[in-house]
């Protein structure tokens, strides 16, 4: 027994199993590309978020190139008054680290320094002629603004300590004669920049790198420009090499089971109005570009789909049990069946051993038969069920009742008792009959569900052979145009196409192509769905009244009970649903169900 029960959990399982994997799949995949999605938009946050910080830096900038400064400008000698309020403005911007004025050799004729968080004090002037940012800068025009890469501040050639990532701005000054004096470039200090950027959301990686691929902030290392150093993997030439492209476009994709985003920072050679004055754009020259990077890696990934695996195990577990157990049911009632075949097998043997008795009440059996045809031609007419049928087998019980009252004689009085117990059956089984008919027409808890109407359909054609099979011969036409749900009891609907399919099926011409097809529509803002065929069809003057009604039969040449269209009549009425009907002898019956 466990072997069948094996065998059927197995045919049961294997395809749950596979849909189970299908979906596991697709919700994965769906939550990777949410994930992608989130990623994407926090680096371009990240990013955004450089390219306002670098525009402000440029924009302080810009309002100093636009001073126009004192002719032979001398900030610490003549023109002291002239800086004195611009003093004052750097001191209160916290971000200036270092703030200088060189002359067009590149030597420093002013500089000042933020030694403490609230104030600045004048510095040893120096010479930066051999400075990159220098040379850049003096070869600035005007318009023209010099953005540095970020870097640690270095004094006399040594990385300052405790270190001090910065990035220098230098824009060309002009005298009040529009004459070029020197350049104005500033430090500003990057930390509280690169520290909002390699902060964590939920446990991602960020990079931000320049065009060498060099890391100049991660949220992996705990100083910023780690490349200064010389430390080991402070550049990710490996992961770049497998993508070209990203200084080019926002990219994110899955690698590795790593979600990578890349967004590139392009400032150079782009323009940007740094002022409220049309057309004075300016341009922006800095020696690289960045790439903000951010990486979920697998730990992260595998901790965000965990719900989708612990869901497919638990789905999985309870299949199994449940799967197992209706087998053994299965198994169970198969086995109890096949021992009741035998049992009812060796009661015929016993049956026929006692032939010649049933012989012996041949007459009353054909009383008893006599009677049971008249019932059952009363059960034509279902409106005479209650009051005919039942009323003769209560009538006949009566009567029998008041001859065991009158009746003396034992032997005649044990005669009647058979009788009297086969009355009695016959007025149960009408009973079980009534309540079956009573629970189609009058259910006030009928279940209704929405109803995806056409993949109903689809079910319905695997019940027949000639459309489960695809027989050339009948063929079903499906028209979703208007609609596909409805909401109704499944098992009423799918009862109504059941009985009108057959019915096509049953009543089509013979050597034609036959069909039946649904069609939906809207009509006075309530759901319509037609049936057609092209069978036989019905003359309705002839049997238009009697078309719902049960056991009518309106072909002779074909087998049927009669019961189909009262049945899909009941179920209509039941949820208020009402149908009509159109149909020409030879060209077919179309249906009307308005829901």
């Amino acid at each position: 027994m466990w072997k069948r029960v094996f065998k059927i959990f197995i045919s049961l399982y294997l395809p749950l199993l596979a849909l189970s994997l299908f979906l596991l799949y697709s919700q994965k995949k769906e939550q990777i590309r949410n994930l992608s999605q989130y990623q994407q938009r926090d680096t371009e946050l990240k990013k955004n978020y450089l390219q306002e910080q670098c525009y402000t830096f440029l924009r302080d900038t810009y309002y100093w190139s636009t001073i126009k400064y004192p002719l032979d400008f001398d900030p610490i000698g003549n023109h002291e008054d002239f800086m004195k309020p611009y003093l004052e403005l750097i001191n209160g911007i916290t971000d200036y680290d270092q703030f200088r004025f060189l002359d067009l050799t590149g030597k420093e004729f002013y500089r000042v320094i933020r030694k403490r968080s609230t104030s600045i004090e004048p510095d040893s002037l120096q010479d930066k002629q051999d400075r990159d940012y220098v040379k850049a800068g003096l070869a600035l025009k005007q318009g023209q603004l010099y953005l540095s890469q970020i870097s640690l501040n270095r004094e006399n050639g040594i990385i300052e300590n405790p270190h001090k990532p910065v990035i220098r701005t230098v824009a060309p000054i002009y005298d009040a004669n529009h004459k070029k004096i020197g350049l104005v470039v500033i430090n500003f200090k990057m930390k509280r920049v690169l520290d909002k950027i390699k902060s964590q959301i939920a446990g991602n990686n960020i990079y931000l790198l320049d065009e060498s691929h060099r890391i100049i902030t991660s949220s992996l290392f705990k100083e910023d420009v780690p490349y200064e150093f010389k430390t080991k993997n402070s550049s990710m030439d490996d992961i770049f090499a497998s993508n070209n492209t990203i200084y080019e476009k926002d990219t994110t994709y899955l690698s590795n089971n790593h979600i990578w985003s890349f967004h590139p920072v392009i400032l150079n050679k782009t323009t940007f109005n740094f002022s409220s004055v049309v057309n004075s754009s300016s341009e922006i020259i800095t020696p690289s570009n960045w790439v903000m990077v951010m990486e979920n890696p697998p730990s992260l990934i595998n901790a965000y789909i965990l719900n989708s695996y612990q869901g497919f195990v638990m789905f999985n577990f309870c299949a199994i049990i449940l799967l197992l157990a209706i087998s053994y049911i299965y198994e169970k009632k198969r086995a109890q069946k096949d021992q009741f075949y035998l049992e009812v097998e060796n009661k015929n043997i016993l049956l026929t051993e006692k032939s010649n008795q049933l012989l012996e009440n041949n007459s009353v059996i054909k009383d008893i038969n006599h009677r049971l045809e008249m019932r059952n031609r009363q059960l034509s007419e279902f409106n005479y069920l209650v009051s005919h049928n039942l009323r003769s087998p209560v009538t006949t019980m009566s009567v029998l009742i008041e001859m065991m009252k009158n009746e003396k004689e034992p032997e005649k009085l044990s005669l009647l008792y058979p009788k009297l117990e086969q009355v009695t059956t016959s007025i149960l089984n009408l009973s079980q009959d009534i309540n079956e008919y009573v629970s189609i027409i009058d259910n006030s808890e009928i279940k209704v569900d929405d109803v995806d109407l056409f993949s109903l359909i689809d079910e319905v054609k695997n019940d027949f052979s000639e459309t489960l099979l695809g027989h050339k011969t009948f063929e079903v036409i499906v028209k979703p145009e208007a609609w596909r749900n409805v909401q109704f009891s499944k098992f009423y609907l799918k009862s109504i196409i059941q009985n009108l399919m057959s019915n096509a099926i049953k009543y089509r011409k013979n050597n034609s192509t036959s069909y039946i097809e649904f069609e939906t529509a809207y009509e006075d803002k309530s759901k319509v769905l037609y049936i057609r065929d092209n069978g036989t069809g019905l003359n309705l003057e002839m049997h238009g009244d009697n078309l719902f009604k049960l056991y009518k039969r309106f072909h002779r040449n074909i087998s049927g009970k009669g019961m189909g269209l009262f049945l899909v009549k009941s179920h209509l009425d039941a949820l208020d649903a009402s149908i009509t009907v159109q149909s020409e002898v030879g060209k077919g019956i179309t249906f009307k169900i308005i829901f």
